[in-house]
């Protein structure tokens, strides 16, 4: 290639006995937009035994075509001879069974002339089987769903898939390529360990190609399993991947996550499951149990791969308990609970062997990533009533409970002017003396912003007063550092939790109900509220799988 100037990219295709999958890939780079001179294709053969030599050598291609003959070693390891013999500066890894559009090498080279930084993350568009398969064809739609959400979010390292994705060749070079030693999850650690080298993962919706690999439903029951056991495997040899890859067991419905407990308790084989999805009336409703099977077949892979003890910490989650005011007698109403439940509730707590822990230190594990405390539970209090004092607070000091009050700081010793109606409305609201009187007993207090404001409507010039004013007010009271805030309302955007880190505190929490785990923002903590008109059954609900 020395007559002629040095090609801006390399295709790469690692192809082993997919001799017509290959030509069709190659036809569909031969009628790229831009001249041909751009790019070169470089096609590993990796010990195919399918002729596909022969088709490569009379292959009349109008870009540099560069064949590399391999003994069989593997994909990983084909892709890697491939980068040492490009003479380009960006790799573009392509799939054998991927048909390029027009554009597609032009947009990630461009993507890498803007930013030399750049992971190309080409889209691809799932071509349905020509079979009859429901689950193949529901697979398509989730697919295509997938990569339609990478327009509106930064792309990750978990978005990377090798079959449409771009890298710098140096970077590559220094990371040592692809690893060989692992499978199935190859495409993922190659995008990590590009992020940790300085890459910037880029969504290219241009680059775009279609996957035509034609797999059917028992295929695909199986390698999502078998992704499913190698993350498990994974995230021991880098553990800070643990929270993006296995950190979502709980981010889903309480039915999900009970029905799934279930199944996986009871061994229950995908195919069964998936078998039965052919049977549901209605489009839109079996690819939702398709995505369930999906999500179930991915656990089940995790829970072969993992002894007892790891799958515990991997999937449990610690129940965020939410409360506001309470009463002495037994009305009830959802803000103000009944004294009588509140102490039935933490005898049960006790009886369950349930370890309360400070929110700070769920907070921390979070924040490193690590598995929350097992069974173990957090108390949050919300606003700061005057009763929190006079009602709460012997219950939980007879437990040696710890606890957590968020507190209105610019109302303290008035009353809950945001409550209108209902038995919280202008209810009194502890002073300064009570809340110091109170933090001498072991009580923890957070922030809930100066005035109860709505964060997401609050106008930017006041967002940092309501916000950092809150901990101001706080740590000049309490003379210590106040970390913790809760979203009042639950309500938050990115504009919010912006003002949240800028104030500096550690974590914060919202009213998602459900059970915060591996997975869980240590920025958006998840929160169960518990109603005062909570049964004692809906409350062993809540605390075991969460819910409204």
């Amino acid at each position: 290639m020395s007559d002629r100037q040095t090609p801006g990219l390399s295709v790469v295709i690692a192809s082993h006995n997919r001799r017509e999958l290959l030509r069709r890939c190659l036809d569909s780079l031969a009628v790229q937009a831009g001249p041909c001179g751009d790019f070169e294709v470089i096609v590993a053969v990796d010990g195919s035994t399918d002729a596909t030599i022969e088709m490569l050598e009379e292959y009349e291609a109008p870009f540099p075509l560069r064949v590399l003959q391999l003994q069989q070693g593997g994909k990983s390891a084909a892709v890697n001879v491939s980068i040492d013999a490009a003479e380009s500066d960006v790799c573009l890894f392509l799939d054998d069974d991927v048909i390029a559009s027009p554009q597609l090498v032009s947009e990630h080279l461009a993507a890498h002339r803007n930013d030399p930084r750049t992971i190309g993350i080409g889209a691809l568009t799932q071509q349905p089987p020509s079979a009859g398969d429901w689950f193949a064809r529901a697979y398509a739609v989730d697919w295509d769903e997938r990569y339609a959400k990478l327009e509106g979010r930064q792309a990750d390292w978990i978005d990377c898939y090798g079959g449409n994705l771009s890298a710098p060749r140096a970077t590559l070079r220094e990371i040592g390529g692809v690893a060989t030693e692992l499978e199935a999850v190859e495409d993922l650690d190659l995008g990590f360990r590009l992020v940790e080298a300085g890459c910037v993962p880029r969504y290219l919706p241009r680059a775009h190609g279609v996957h035509d690999d034609q797999k059917l439903r028992e295929r695909m029951l199986a390698d999502t399993e078998r992704f499913g056991t190698f993350c498990a495997a994974y995230v021991e040899r880098r553990p800070s991947t643990r929270a993006k890859l296995l950190g979502w067991f709980l981010q889903t419905t309480p039915r999900e996550i009970f029905l799934r407990r279930l199944l996986l308790a009871l061994r229950t084989p995908p195919r069964l499951l998936a078998a039965a999805g052919a049977g549901i009336p209605g489009k839109g409703r079996r690819q939702l149990w398709f995505g369930f099977v999906s999500r179930y077949t991915f656990w089940r892979g995790v829970r072969l791969g993992m002894d007892r003890g790891r799958w515990r910490s991997t999937t449990g989650g610690v129940p965020v308990l939410m409360y506001h005011g309470f009463s002495e007698g037994d009305e009830r109403d959802r803000y103000l609970m009944p004294k009588r439940s509140f102490a039935r509730q933490m005898r049960l707590l006790a009886a369950l062997r349930y370890r309360v822990i400070p929110f700070d230190e769920l907070g921390s594990a979070l924040r490193h990533g690590k598995p929350p405390p097992r069974r173990a539970v957090v108390i949050t209090i919300d606003d700061g009533y005057r009763d929190n004092l006079e009602i709460a607070q012997p219950i939980l000091r007879r437990r040696g409970f710890p606890a957590i009050v968020f507190l209105v700081s610019g109302m303290l010793g008035g009353k809950s002017e945001w409550s209108k109606r209902g038995a919280s409305a202008w209810r009194p609201l502890l002073t300064a003396e009570q809340v110091k009187a109170m933090r001498a007993e072991g009580m923890r207090f957070g922030g809930h912003t100066r005035t109860h404001s709505r964060l997401p409507e609050t106008a930017d010039e006041r967002i940092d007063a309501e916000v950092r004013g809150c901990r101001e007010d706080l740590e000049g009271l309490l003379g210590e550092p106040v970390e913790a805030f809760a979203y009042p309302y639950g309500g938050h955007d990115e504009r919010a939790a912006a003002a949240v880190e800028r104030a500096g505190f550690a974590a914060a929490c919202t009213v998602e109900p459900q059970l915060a785990g591996t997975g869980s923002d240590p920025m958006e903590i998840p929160r169960i509220e518990v109603r005062g008109s909570d049964s004692t059954l809906t409350f062993l609900r809540k605390l075991w799988i969460g819910g409204a």
